[in-house]
């Protein structure tokens, strides 16, 4: 059995792993001059510097699953030290309150006491306890949705912050159905958000967990998340596997196998569909596509009144910055004794200093990150890592557009597209893609006939 992976990222190595485990003979090629994708590890002169997402979460399984097959579990991490998370409210870093889930408070107290809310805010929040049912069977914006509920407070200081930070787009953007699907569960079973935030909470305390903790679900490896393109570079290569750089895939009339997995990202894969499944490549190319960028900054530690020992913050208000991950307190090992290491955020939504030159950039983040920190002096280590329209947003209907490309491929159930434009944005959820769609696809009776996919 002959399987092709177009794109050499996170997903399309994670799909070539399982195709080599099934007894395919594979070929990987990549349009650039390295793998791994948004995943990129430098590591340089003591620092170990992530360009690309730094960590995974633990309680999505398929990542640490894959480390395990590799060998690697030994160089796992846990983020180092107590778990804070602030948001940026009212000019000051205000804890999240304590039970705090992506939009709901699944403790009261805290929630009542929190400073990032009003008064105002938390009791137009009140509000959902007596509102009736709002969702419909058709898709909606989460922010639509959770201002009807709980008001405009919840949205801009928590929500947007929350998840749109993660998807690079505005809560009133983004689809309820593919991002926040557990909102509309939550409604049906209990009517209001709040009660059922609250009997999650005394369920999780019940069967012995906590939502009082500071323990974190994300992990890393030693090293950074390098190491496990490395890995999976290495082993792939020693168990036969064909991995090539520089190699664009213009049209798939040029190669012969009997399985293909797209993992080269939704522009990628729509260029390649366009023949074979024009309505597949249509709704890929629906996937918007924005943009991000990553300033990391390394400053001595006594430029710091005090040495930061908390993880970062988020923004709930105007800033060139989404939020400040502080990589040497979140992690061992990624700066030298004496130096603090921090990456700001900067996505395309936030306007016009997105595409700012680099130094007016790096001027506008390390004066803001001075004023909020007290920071005195400038930094030692500068790096700009763009990505440029690479980072897929889920919009109203995307739950459509992922249908209509199972659908358009359905009678090419060995030609698959795979990644993070369709399936999930993590690490976890690209490695689970990758292997899923390998295994379709090669699990179809007909490849046993070696046909040609092309």
């Amino acid at each position: 059995m002959r399987c092709l992976v177009v794109g050499g990222g996170v997903t399309g190595l994670a799909a070539a792993w399982e195709a080599c485990r099934a007894g395919a003979e594979v070929t990987v090629l990549e349009a650039s001059d390295r793998f791994g994708g948004k995943v990129f590890t430098e590591r340089a002169d003591g620092f170990t510097i992530e360009h690309g997402p730094d960590s995974f979460v633990a309680y999505r399984p398929a990542a640490l699953q894959l480390i395990g097959e590799l060998g690697l579990d030994d160089q796992v991490q846990a983020s180092a030290g107590r778990r804070t998370v602030f948001l940026r409210a009212g000019g000051r870093l205000r804890p999240m309150p304590q039970g705090m889930g992506m939009v709901l408070p699944t403790r009261l107290g805290p929630f009542l006491s929190t400073r990032i809310l009003s008064w105002p805010d938390k009791l137009r929040a009140a509000l959902d306890l007596v509102t009736p049912r709002l969702l419909d069977d058709s898709d909606v914006a989460i922010g639509a949705f959770l201002r009807r509920r709980l008001g405009g407070g919840i949205v801009t200081k928590l929500a947007d912050p929350l998840v749109g930070g993660i998807y690079g787009a505005s809560v009133d953007e983004l689809s309820l159905d593919a991002v926040l699907p557990s909102l509309r569960v939550n409604e049906a079973e209990h009517r209001s958000l709040i009660l059922a935030g609250l009997a999650q909470g005394r369920a999780t305390a019940g069967s012995g967990g906590s939502s009082r903790g500071p323990s974190s679900p994300f992990r890393t490896l030693s090293g950074g998340l390098g190491t496990l393109v490395d890995a999976l570079v290495a082993s792939l290569r020693e168990a036969g596997a064909t991995l090539l750089t520089d190699q664009p895939v213009e049209s798939l009339d040029d190669h012969d196998a009997d399985a293909v997995v797209l993992a080269g990202g939704a522009a990628s894969s729509a260029r390649l569909l366009a023949r074979r499944a024009p309505a597949a490549a249509q709704a890929l190319a629906g996937v918007p596509m924005s943009s991000s960028t990553v300033v990391t900054l390394a400053y001595p530690a006594e430029a710091f009144g005090t040495a930061p020992t908390h993880h970062g913050w988020l923004e709930s208000e105007p800033a060139p910055v989404s939020g400040i991950t502080v990589s040497s307190a979140k992690w061992t090992d990624r700066a030298p004794a004496g130096v603090v290491l921090l990456r700001a955020f900067v996505p395309a939504r936030l306007g016009l200093i997105a595409e700012a030159p680099d130094d007016e950039l790096v001027d506008a983040v390390t004066a803001h990150v001075g004023a909020v920190m007290g920071v005195d002096g400038d930094p030692v280590l500068t790096r700009i890592s763009r990505w440029s329209r690479v980072m897929p947003s889920y919009t109203v209907g995307h739950p459509g557009r992922v249908a209509a490309v199972e659908e358009a491929l359905a009678d090419q159930p060995r030609l698959r597209v795979a990644g993070s434009a369709l399936h999930g944005v993590g690490v976890p959820d690209c490695i689970a893609d990758g292997r899923r769609q390998a295994a379709a696809a090669l699990a179809h009776p007909a490849v046993a006939q070696r046909p040609t996919v092309v």
